[in-house]
């Protein structure tokens, strides 16, 4: 007899044990944003519980049924939740701020070009500067780094004094294939702001057009490269850069989510083992937000 409730009691166990395991999987499924105003929302409930014990008021002795204080304490803690929710979203809507490697990284929505800093602008390997919506787009950044804040003769000159210390060989065309992850900085005389010109995309004549292309494997050995590279180049100021893939840019394996894209680039900082001395901002514009800011908040947390 004692051998089979002992029998009963382990099942029971393993059961309980089952359960715990996938409520447990479920709850992590959730996004960040349901788990904290759970987490927060639950805290605030059992406060409210704490001090009502302590003052000696009871549900039951308002409502005189079990099920009507459990349908109340239910309620509250679902009202919260929401309230809770709506907060988080509304504080973490247009920017939030993390911790990778001990560098300061920040998610911003505005326009990259009102922030001070170093500014990283995509560029193809070719930095070229024919903006006239045929090889580069006047409504990139690249098309506008030339036509509204830098000089064509002097980005030219830059590209190729770099070409030469690479030892590049210009092709037919006279123009340099660098490496992707390649940054250039250059410093423009006419608008007196520093601007790391990257080589992020492959640039081919397809007709009478030119298109840029990638792979996301060689998009990831690019980031891997230009954090490198803005390792050396930075010298401690704020490095700004846009939401790096967007836009224009071909994906040969299929089109990627700027949530895809925005994780991309965090998680080859982290793993590149640069630590820079200055704060890291990723500005997306705001018209073109669709990425729930506050599931990155704590992506790091653990590293």
């Amino acid at each position: 007899m004692g051998t089979i409730i002992g029998m009963m009691m382990l099942l029971h166990g393993q059961y309980e044990g089952r359960n715990m395991k996938r409520a447990w999987k479920w709850y992590n499924c959730l996004s960040n944003r349901i788990r904290t105003s759970i987490t927060i929302s639950a805290a605030i409930v059992g406060l409210i519980s704490t001090i009502m014990s302590i003052v000696g008021i009871s549900l039951y002795d308002w409502t005189q049924s079990i099920w009507i204080g459990l349908a109340l304490f239910l309620g509250a803690f679902l009202i919260i939740g929401i309230v809770i929710y709506l907060i988080i979203g509304q504080i973490f809507r247009d920017s939030i701020s993390m911790q990778i490697r001990q560098t300061p990284v920040s998610v911003n929505c505005g326009n990259i070009f009102e922030f001070e800093g170093f500014h990283v602008i995509g560029c193809d390997t070719h930095f070229d500067t024919r903006v006239d919506d045929i090889v580069v787009s006047k409504r990139s950044l690249h098309g506008q780094l030339v036509l509204e804040h830098g000089k064509k003769d002097e980005i030219e000159k830059l590209v190729r004094a770099k070409a030469m210390d690479l030892g590049l060989s210009a092709n037919d065309q006279g123009q340099f294939d660098f490496p992707l992850g390649t940054v250039i900085r250059y410093d423009s005389t006419k608008d007196n702001k520093t601007y790391l010109m990257l080589t992020m995309t492959e640039i081919r004549k397809e007709g009478d057009k030119y298109k840029s292309y990638t792979t996301m494997a060689k998009f990831e050995h690019m980031l891997m490269r230009m954090w490198q590279e803005i390792d050396g180049l930075y010298a401690s100021n704020d490095v700004i850069l846009p939401l790096l893939g967007s836009g224009i840019s071909r994906f040969e394996d299929g089109p990627k989510s700027n949530e895809a894209l925005l994780r991309c680039m965090l998680c080859t900082l982290n793993s590149s083992g640069v630590t820079l001395n200055a704060n890291v901002k990723v500005v997306i514009y705001k018209e073109t937000k669709d990425i729930p800011l506050y599931e990155y908040k704590y992506m790091f947390r653990s590293v």
